[in-house]
């Protein structure tokens, strides 16, 4: 059994399933919290701040076995473009007028995109550093 979770340990699909579903689990829920007392869009980027270093720190060495300072350069950076897609979402959740605790549904945008992110940056650098 032991053997058998190594063996999917060694798989980054999974690897990121681990970082990325807890990292999405803690935000939305912080998100959702925090928004019962906070703004939405200040809210979200507490939590999104929180996960920026969560997620940079362990993407790239934990979850795709490698990662330069270029690489969590570029992946931070990503994130960027990332929080205004998910501070956009509040704004739309704020005006279709959904309740504060809504706003933690941003993951399940976001989520997705730091995936794709991660995966470009990390796994293309590696691919080019081995040509």
């Amino acid at each position: 059994m032991i053997e058998g979770a190594r063996a999917l340990l060694r798989r980054p699909v999974v690897r990121f399933l681990l970082v990325g579903g807890s990292n999405t689990l803690v935000t939305g829920a912080l998100v959702s919290v925090l928004s019962l007392w906070l703004p939405g869009w200040l809210a979200f980027t507490i939590a999104f701040a929180l996960g920026i270093g969560y997620s940079t720190a362990l993407m790239g060495r934990w979850v795709f076995g490698g990662g330069t300072r270029r690489q969590s350069l570029l992946f931070a950076l990503a994130y960027v473009v990332i929080f205004a897609v998910g501070q956009g979402l509040i704004l739309i959740f704020h005006a279709v007028g959904l309740p504060p605790w809504a706003n933690g549904l941003t993951v399940l945008v976001t989520a997705p995109l730091s995936f794709v992110a991660g995966r470009l940056i990390f796994t293309r650098s590696a691919v080019n550093s081995q040509t």
